[in-house]
């Protein structure tokens, strides 16, 4: 025990002299840039601090990119700070194998290297070394409570982050606390607000549903109460149920439908056939008729001929006729028994029919419902994400016909979680519908508006090039901020940034909205309630 604990005290000590070297390396790099300067004292700051083990690696990876472009642009500092034998210092220190192995690999390629590549390399294996103890730490939380036991013992990945005087026990009580952390780290993540957003827009959609109000309502009131990400996974299954249940709804009734089609086509194919049974019948009747109806007058003629008296020839006559007259009867009942058949038959599919046509009609207007409640914003009824993308699509393709001028318009509303977080959801839900229903009242019929997602709307300004959306949209940024939305009778103010960009040379959708985005961003940095354009670059 006492060897081990010396070898953690040497250990210990070790990682001291590698956080001050550290440290003190950090002046190597000083007046290359002034934002070199900054991030280097940034990171002196976080070591001096104890800062968490993801901020001093935020500061490597942001010094190491630093570096990489100072060594682009091949300054001029490089070979005066080249001169300075950085790794011959760092070597001289007792340091890991596999540390001191690395940065010694660093020495035998620098010969040709200057400062900035040297000091990003250092950087490299120092934020590599990082992450392998990291990693290994991460191994070492998943292994069985015995593992745990001996993983409660100081090691490097501990002392390295362990400054000033830290004695063993605070060593220990650290590499716990990290222990305890990672291995619990995914339990622990917070929901995002973001994600909360999404779901509520999701449950909208689900509230728009005959039958399901009460359910999205319940569900709301859950998403409100959850705060883990672990606690995700039942509400997703409810939603997702939900939602399954109405496309099999859905999907029954149009098979019932299908099905009742079906047998009614059946009947119609059945009324067919026998129609034209009737009609083969009605034909071969009709011959026979007129068979039986020549016989009886050719033997009326012979039993004429061969009469010797006016008495027996009128009794001739009487018999021949009687026969004649009792076929066309014969003919004529089957012939109207079968009409009339037809006729009960062709009256009972007619109503059938009309029926289909009805049923096929209100099927028809559901699915249009349901097109639109897909395409539109169940909260503001303006068109949705998908809605945008459709029109987006068809404006794009008129751009790249007729070249004629077309813009896109990001907006955000101004601070708007605070509005939340100060107000309540209620009333923030309210001010999305106001400010949509304004914007939509705002700009002209051919224009498109759509809620993007959360307090964000895209709108597109067809024939309208970047300088003119831009003056629109200031007057219309300008009296969102005169509206008067008010809660519990006072007037909350409210503001909205907007980012354009016009479609030019050989633009891309994606392109056209990225450029928009980060015009919105600038309005943010400026201040806010502003109006800001891009333009594309000009090759």
């Amino acid at each position: 025990m006492e060897n081990e604990d010396l070898d953690m005290e040497n250990m210990l000590n070790t990682c001291n002299e590698l956080k001050g070297s550290i440290s003190r390396l950090s002046y190597v790099g000083m007046g290359m840039s002034k934002e070199l300067d900054k991030e280097l004292n940034d990171l002196r700051d976080v070591i001096k601090q104890e800062g968490e083990l993801t901020e001093i690696k935020t500061s490597i990876d942001s010094i190491s990119k630093t570096l990489r472009t100072l060594d682009k642009d091949g300054d001029e500092n490089g070979p005066a700070l080249k001169q300075l034998d950085i790794l011959s210092v760092l070597l001289k220190k007792q340091l890991p194998s596999k540390l001191r192995k690395q940065l010694k690999s660093v020495k035998n390629k620098s010969e040709t290297e200057n400062a900035a590549s040297i000091v990003k390399a250092i950087a490299d294996v120092i934020d590599g070394y990082i992450k392998q103890i990291e990693e290994e730490s991460i191994n070492t939380s998943t292994n069985s409570d015995s593992d745990l036991d001996a993983a409660r013992k100081p090691g490097f990945f501990t002392r390295l982050f362990s400054f000033g005087s830290s004695t063993k026990v605070e060593a220990s009580t650290n590499i716990i606390a990290a222990n305890k952390k990672l291995s619990h780290a995914k339990l622990e993540i917070n929901l995002p607000e973001d994600v909360k957003t999404s779901l509520k827009h999701l449950i909208n959609q689900l509230a728009s549903m005959d039958g399901y109000a009460e359910i999205a309502d319940l569900l709301k009131q859950e998403i409100e109460q959850i705060s883990k990400l672990t606690q995700l996974s039942s509400i997703l299954e409810k939603i997702t149920n939900a939602f399954i249940k109405i496309s099999d709804q859905e999907h029954i009734q149009f098979e019932k439908f299908l099905q009742t089609l079906n047998t009614r086509i059946v009947r119609v194919n059945d009324f067919i056939n026998q129609t034209l049974r009737f009609s083969e019948s009605s034909h071969s009747n009709s011959q026979q008729l007129n068979l039986d109806f020549n016989a009886n007058i050719g033997q009326m003629k012979i039993s004429l001929s061969d009469s010797v008296s006016l008495e027996e020839a009128k009794i001739s006559v009487f018999s021949h006729m009687d026969a004649i007259t009792t076929q066309l009867n014969q003919f004529c009942e089957t012939q109207q028994s079968e009409s009339k058949a037809l006729v009960s038959q062709m009256d009972n599919l007619s109503e059938q029919l009309r029926a289909t046509e009805d049923e096929a009609t209100r099927l028809k207007d559901d699915l249009a419902e349901q097109r639109v409640r897909a395409q539109t914003d169940p909260l503001t009824k303006l068109p949705n994400r998908y809605s945008y993308g459709e029109r987006l699509t068809q404006e794009y393709n008129r751009w790249r016909r007729y070249r004629h001028p077309l813009s896109l318009v990001m907006g955000d509303i101004d601070r708007f979680k605070q509005v939340n977080d100060a107000h309540g959801h209620s009333f923030g839900d309210k001010a999305l519908k106001e400010i949509g229903t304004f914007l939509s009242s705002r700009i002209r019929e051919s224009d498109f508006i759509a809620r993007f997602g959360g307090e964000e709307f895209v709108i597109l300004l067809p024939e309208t090039g970047i300088v003119n959306a831009t003056r629109a949209m200031n007057k219309i940024r300008s009296e969102i901020s005169k509206l008067e939305i008010t809660h519990d009778g006072q007037v909350v103010p409210i503001t909205m940034s907007f980012g354009i960009s016009e479609f030019d040379q050989n633009d891309t959708t994606q392109l056209v909205f990225e450029r928009a985005d980060k015009a919105l961003y600038r309005a943010k940095e400026k201040g806010r309630n502003l109006v800001c354009c891009l333009r594309a670059k000009q090759a």
